[in-house]
């Protein structure tokens, strides 16, 4: 059984792990160089780019990347060793001053390595693994994840969505051959870069259409020439509000990561826009154990994805009934997901799901061909007769809190603190749950 969905699976960056699709994510911009195009570089002063950092830190924001170089059009090209005696002091001080992980914005590999052993723990690539194809062998051997960018600079471009897609698909797959794991793959559609005003609008128009190639996407608008043509050639200190807006639109189509200067108005924006176009998150239970379990299984999570916005999938086990007389076994697993629908609409809709897949009325206890439960809406406590939130029995069930620890033991649970790890860790010992390898999702 296949779940043909396109899914983001986490990425771990540094010491924090990043669930895509549950909110966006805000990343800093550090530019310790003499000649930024917004007029925020900071030179050799080590001392005013860890204070910044501090405060972006303190403002939300979830990344810091430093650049030692611009790459701003016609920005003169500096040396690797040049380029390292700009960051690598800035890093070293900021993995001591802040708890983030540090990007570095970079596409020489001697920079990269000098900046990863400084303590860097993301590669940021603007030109797309197209200059120096050696940072994808660095980014293999050293575990790490990878932004990877669609730039026209060396080739303009009449369809520019064509282009973008071609280029990263490309990119992935050079990305691919060097053995970097398909999680550690960021993608940034290039804002800029060779673009034309127009052909920028319509990049971030049609950002949805990067989420085709499965893996999370980063907007990097901030302060750009694009915003400042739009709003009447105003200077890079005056396209703030511009920036702002491109931020919440590009949310709305899909970005997982803004890249921007001013961290305290984009993250509010990001928050709005997450409320409005990504919902809640919530944790939904699967299982089946009358008919082809497989496919009862592979028809729920595809109807599911139709109607909700599926961010993970856990692998499927096969399960004892629970606490029952005798019948077949269940297949099991847990779904991620995003939904602006409110508790009582949800259950509804889980219900009218299950009567659509076929399940009859059955008592509790009775073999089903679906069922599927609410087992976590968000933060939200609900006790009423039609519903209780979380699932009133979770805590009990190896074969939910077996899958939900895999989507991510660090999930907490709202009443009672304790994680899925920890509610895992009390049920002791954990019999009559089982993989079911070939029903792994993809």
């Amino acid at each position: 059984m296949s779940f043909n969905i396109p899914l983001a699976h986490p990425t771990r960056i540094g010491s924090r792990t990043f669930h895509w699709g549950r909110r966006t994510y805000v990343m800093g911009i550090l530019n310790v160089t003499p000649d930024s195009f917004s007029g925020d570089g900071l030179g050799g002063d080590i001392g005013a780019a860890v204070a910044q950092a501090e405060r972006m830190a303190a403002e939300g924001a979830d990344i810091i990347d430093v650049g030692g170089e611009s790459t701003r059009p016609g920005a003169p090209e500096v040396s690797a060793a040049e380029e390292i005696s700009r960051v690598v002091p800035v890093i070293e001080r900021l993995k001591a001053a802040i708890d983030l992980p540090v990007s570095i914005d970079s596409y020489k590999a001697e920079v990269a390595e000098a900046a990863v052993r400084a303590g860097a723990s993301l590669l940021n690539d603007v030109w797309g693994l197209k200059r120096d194809a050696r940072l994808a062998d660095v980014a293999a051997r050293r575990g790490l994840p990878i932004v990877i960018s669609s730039s026209q600079r060396d080739a303009p471009a009449a369809d520019i969505m064509t282009a973008v897609l071609d280029s990263l698909r490309w990119a992935i797959g050079r990305a691919a051959e060097a053995g970097i794991a398909r999680e550690n793959i960021i993608l940034d559609p290039g804002f800029g870069f060779g673009k034309t005003v127009e052909q920028n609008v319509e990049v971030l128009r049609r950002l949805d259409e990067l989420k085709a190639l499965g893996r999370p996407v980063l907007l990097g608008t901030s302060r750009k020439s694009t915003i400042g043509k739009v709003l009447g050639d105003a200077p890079p200190q005056e396209r703030l509000f511009g920036t702002v807006a491109t931020t919440a639109i590009g949310i709305m189509n899909g970005a997982d990561i803004v890249r921007v200067h001013d961290v305290t108005e984009n993250v509010q924006a990001a928050r709005m826009a997450d409320a409005v176009a990504r919902g809640v998150t919530v944790y939904l239970g699967l299982g089946s154990n009358l008919g082809d379990r497989k496919r009862n299984l592979a028809l729920a999570v595809e109807a599911v994805s139709r109607d909700l916005h599926v961010n993970q999938l856990s692998p499927v086990y096969e399960t004892e009934p629970w606490n029952v007389a005798p019948q077949p076994r269940f297949l099991n697993m847990a779904i991620e997901a995003q939904t602006t629908l409110s508790p009582s609409d949800l259950l509804d809709y889980v219900k009218n799901l299950e009567r659509m897949l076929g399940r009859a009325a059955a008592g509790p206890g009775q073999p089903r061909v679906i069922d599927i439960d609410i087992l976590l809406y968000g933060d939200q406590v609900l006790d009423t007769p039609a519903l209780t939130l979380p699932h009133p029995r979770l805590a009990q069930r190896a074969f939910n809190l077996v899958p939900l620890n895999d989507l991510d033991p660090e999930l907490k649970h709202p009443a009672t603190g304790r994680t899925a790890a920890e509610m895992l860790s009390a049920l002791g010992q954990i019999r009559g749950v089982a993989p079911y390898p070939e029903n792994t999702p993809d």
